[in-house]
């Protein structure tokens, strides 16, 4: 019994030897992250704006030049700016010195407005977006990104923006490349299932969305729309549907993460992205609303098939995806769907009140007629290894492709 109890003494001893290594390690990477980041600001040229302060093409151009010798930290004071034009950077930035639009606490500075879109990026690059907090009778998107690359949104608030159609964060095309959207809060977006908390589309890559806090949208709250959007990362974030965001009188609970195509001519001319990882997210579904959408990811194809595929699968194949093997699963999503199950990361996600996790949908749209309509569980058909562990792992994930 003796040396039992001192094995045991020893085990626990050595076990917390180690977790305090670890601890002490991760400590030491926050610390050295953190000097980093304090070192590139101590560095940067501090541009101080206001609410009074007039952020036209005059001042952009203005911040350019200062970006050709040195960083550039364009700070906004604490207080509400009312926007009535967009914010519009259009060919900003510099691929070594950064950029970084901020508000010194978290929420602090507000930008709101009764207008389409309040913050635009067209053309830009090295780009950090900060601490800063969208909100009010939006139409359009709170903050979209075109054609830009190596874009972060880091420590922002986009909320109660109920008029939203289309985002509250959008970012498309494929030189939008490698776009960052970490440790922000969502809650209360959009008007319809047009509206989405996160809109990656027409061939956006490498769109990571990292430990973010999500809450109540009335569309998908993540979607990377087809036309070959592919590469994404969800990884270590928190998504609450309560079942009360009203749309048209009834509380919805949307899919989470949504790949959809949307073909409305004939060949159709969208096709699915087919790279992604989702996991280690919390995925809470509420008991009252809809109950008809608790998807964790979804695959979805309305209209025609595109060339060289067959969206619009035969009444066997669906029966085929729900009840075959896996690899007579993963042959009909190769050769009809154009996905690879091999590159379709899920797993170690959290989850409350949702049973069907990876499902594959089609919809009769746009004068196209559908052998079969309905939604398919593909959760066996897809890969649960291979998947990020660590936010470090979750930030460069796909990076070695690029």
């Amino acid at each position: 019994m003796k040396n039992y109890a001192l094995m045991s003494l020893l085990l626990v001893v050595l076990f917390s030897c180690k977790k305090d290594a670890v601890a002490e390690k991760e400590e030491e990477k926050i610390v050295i992250e953190n000097q980093k980041e304090a070192q590139t600001e101590a560095a940067a040229t501090v541009v101080n704006v206001t609410p009074s302060t007039v952020l036209d093409a005059t001042f952009w151009s203005g911040i350019q030049t200062m970006l050709q010798t040195n960083h550039v930290d364009v700070v906004f004071a604490d207080g509400t700016y009312n926007i009535t034009s967009t914010i519009t950077l259009s060919n900003i930035g510099s691929a070594t010195k950064r950029l970084q639009l901020k508000a010194n606490t978290v929420g602090a500075a507000v930008l709101t407005g009764s207008i389409a879109k309040l913050m635009s990026l067209n053309n830009c690059q090295n780009i950090l977006i900060h601490r800063l907090k969208f909100t009010g009778t939006v139409s359009e998107y709170a903050l979209v990104i075109q054609r830009s690359p190596n874009i972060t949104v880091a420590y922002c608030r986009f909320e109660d923006m109920p008029n939203l159609y289309y985002g509250a964060v959008g970012a498309h095309y494929s030189t939008s490349n490698n776009i960052i959207i970490r440790q922000n809060q969502f809650s209360n977006i959009g008007v319809g299932s047009t509206a989405h908390m996160i809109y990656g589309a027409f061939g956006v890559k490498r769109l990571k969305v990292i430990e973010n806090t999500f809450t109540d949208c009335s569309g998908s709250f993540i979607r990377f729309r087809g036309d070959n959007s592919t590469h994404g990362v969800v990884y270590g974030n928190t998504f609450n549907s309560t079942g009360t965001y009203m749309v048209n009188g009834t509380g919805v609970n949307p899919i989470f993460v949504e790949v959809p195509v949307f073909n409305d001519v004939n060949p159709g001319d969208e096709t699915f992205g087919t790279s992604f990882m989702v996991t280690k997210n919390n995925f809470n579904y509420a008991t009252v609303g809809n109950q008809s959408t608790r998807f964790a990811l979804a695959f979805h194809h309305s209209g025609f098939n595109p060339t060289g595929r067959t969206h619009l699968i035969s009444v066997a194949d669906a029966a085929t995806l729900g009840n075959g093997t896996v690899a007579e699963k993963r042959a009909i999503m190769s050769s009809k769907l154009g996905l690879d199950g091999a590159k379709i990361l899920y797993g170690g996600n959290n989850n409350v009140n949702l049973s069907t996790h990876v499902v594959y949908r089609c919809w009769e749209a746009y004068g196209a007629t559908a052998p079969w309509t309905g939604v398919v569980s593909i959760s066996s058909a897809v890969t649960s290894t291979g998947l990020a562990t660590t936010y470090d792992e979750a930030f460069v994930f796909y990076d070695d492709l690029y």
